[in-house]
């Protein structure tokens, strides 16, 4: 009989690419710079770690909430919380309802 494998965590599974990290991290540093800010500065507006702002800019790895600390410090918490907006609706049956089955209930 073959050993058992601890199950596989779906989450660790997936990859976010690495070049949309830094292309995140780019645009911010190019706001930053833009305001003539030094790393410093912005990691002390943002109340993060000045080492934490500088893994971010070189890697793109952050916390949401540092990401959106800086965001808030920007001034650009619109695009954060535009993420994951609805789709626009492409036909009526969109509008539809669904009925889901639960639990060993017929659907009616």
């Amino acid at each position: 009989m073959a050993p058992l494998s601890p199950p596989v965590n779906p989450v660790k599974q997936i990859a976010i690419p690495g070049h949309v990290l830094k292309n995140i991290a780019s645009r911010i540093r190019f706001l930053r710079l833009e305001r003539g800010w030094s790393q410093q500065e912005i990691a002390s507006r943002a109340a993060i770690c000045l080492a934490t702002y500088q893994l971010f800019e070189r890697t793109g790895k952050i916390s949401f909430q540092r990401l959106y600390r800086i965001a808030v410090t920007l001034q650009r918490t619109k695009e954060i919380e535009d993420l994951f907006q609805p789709l626009p609706i492409r036909s009526i049956d969109e509008l539809i309802p669904k009925l889901q089955r639960q639990r060993g209930r017929p659907i009616t």
